[in-house]
């Protein structure tokens, strides 16, 4: 009972994350019918080119949304910072319901992109502001597992409802989402922050499963009461804690910093979300015996698999190991593809290695999934020091959402011009060398202590 109101606000808030996977998987099994001679837009049969600014604009939003809801979070709290992300997820499926021409996909997926942004950003700071910190890491990972389910959904709905029917089925998602969260309150800190004591400590009775004060334990007392002086000392401190340039100088600052940007351009330049985006296509190009869309809902199937493997073992085996053994799969992976694809475009007759690329790909985004993907958001956080950490994850999050961007762009373009086979060399080429640099800067963070600073409470046994 003491932590099903967290499960139950996490899972909330999540609903969101599963309808902008779900938006992610549109994409893919989409294109094929806006390339066809059959679109309902005015515009006509999309492009190469506009193919890939359909792909691309997802990550505009992202720069917009993460700064934006980001913000509106910290200003006028986390739960109504969270509620106003459905705006422009509901903006994106309207676009599409509605869209007459490829400008009106292109202003769907900026608007899609935004509310993604701010998912990434607002979803961790509302975790870490209800969660008891045994439960942080698992309610955290719920973000990522919600976000590969919904692209699963994504790919599902688009490759059997029709192009008009998919939105409308959509659009249950942010309804959901804003219906669930409604009986949510406020999260304590904001509250504290806004200087509401009383309702802060109801609201933290609510998250610790608390139904009166009678009920209240020594610990709960506690708990709060270090709320409240963390809180004062942020408002005493302010002019000390201001960020400076000086902060980015030291040694460790600086590796940190490489570091968390390094891991960002690997999870994208990876290419495990440009084939994910445009998973379909690839299959099509490949002459794989499966059809593309059956394809692509086995490749997000084993994605979401991954990513349950990924924080089943994470605390186990390590980040560093995690990583090194899903780069250097990946990059066979990568590899592979590219090798049947050369062969096949080379003639060789291939007819008794057809499942040769669902077998690759599958094998890439399972492997991607357990490392490259989920684990750069979890080792950020511990290798940035604390004073620089909120700075050093904007800058990676802008990172992150540039080189997407340049991705998703590039990615239609290069497999026109070199080809399947080329793309895949490329993207596995860059893991190769990624993995040097893994094992010779990369350190092992398991275990690594955040709260430098505060003392922990003793903790009583859930229950």
């Amino acid at each position: 009972r003491s932590v099903a109101n967290q499960f139950l606000g996490a899972l909330a808030v999540n609903i969101i994350t599963l309808g902008h996977g779900a938006v992610i998987g549109w994409v893919s099994p989409s294109l094929p019918y806006l390339q066809s001679n059959g679109t309902h837009l005015t515009t006509g049969p999309v492009t190469i080119e506009q193919a890939s600014w359909i792909g691309s604009t997802l990550c505009i939003g992202g720069l917009i949304g993460a700064t934006v809801f980001g913000a509106l979070a910290d200003r006028c709290g986390k739960r109504l910072g969270l509620q106003l992300i459905a705006i422009p997820q509901l903006g994106f499926l309207l676009c599409v319901l509605l869209g007459t021409n490829v400008y009106h996909i292109y202003l769907g997926r900026v608007l899609a992109g935004s509310g993604g942004g701010g998912i990434l950003r607002a979803i961790p700071m509302y975790i870490a502001d209800i969660a008891d910190f045994r439960l942080r890491g698992m309610l955290g990972s719920l973000l990522v597992i919600s976000l590969n389910l919904g692209i699963l959904v994504g790919f599902i709905l688009c490759s059997y409802l029709s192009y008009g029917t998919v939105p409308l089925v959509m659009l249950a998602a942010p309804v959901l989402f804003l219906a669930a969260t409604s009986f949510l309150p406020e999260t304590p800190y904001c509250l504290l922050r806004q200087n509401r004591n009383e309702k802060a400590e109801r609201s933290l009775m609510f998250y610790r499963g608390i139904r009166g004060h009678f009920q209240k334990t020594s610990y709960f007392n506690r708990e709060f009461e270090q709320l409240k002086k963390l809180v004062q000392v942020e408002r005493e401190s302010v002019n000390e804690n201001r960020v400076t340039w000086t902060d980015f100088c030291t040694k460790e600052a600086r590796k940190g910093l490489t570091i968390g940007i390094f891991l960002m351009l690997l999870n994208q330049f990876s290419g495990a979300l440009a084939i994910i985006t445009y998973t379909a296509s690839i299959f099509e190009k490949s002459g794989s015996d499966l059809s593309p869309h059956m394809s692509s809902i086995i490749v997000a199937l084993v994605q979401l698999l991954g990513t349950v493997v990924s924080f089943s073992l994470v605390d186990n085996l390590g980040r560093k190991i995690l990583l090194l053994i899903s780069t250097i799969g990946t990059t066979l992976g990568l590899f592979s593809m590219g090798l049947f694809s050369y062969l096949q475009f080379n003639g060789v007759i291939l007819d008794h290695l057809q499942s040769l690329p669902i077998l690759s790909l599958s094998c890439t985004i399972f492997l991607s999934s357990i490392g490259i993907l989920p684990l750069p958001y979890v080792i950020l956080a511990e290798v940035l020091q604390q004073k620089i950490r909120n700075v050093g994850s904007t800058i990676s999050i802008l990172t992150i959402a540039g080189s997407s961007f340049v991705v998703l762009k590039l990615f239609p373009t290069l497999m026109e011009q070199i080809d399947v086979y080329g793309t895949m060399w490329v993207l596995a080429l860059i893991c190769a060398i990624s993995t040097f640099f893994i094992i010779f800067v990369i350190p092992e963070t398991k275990g690594k202590n955040l709260t430098v600073v505060e003392d922990p409470i003793k903790q009583p046994s859930l229950s």
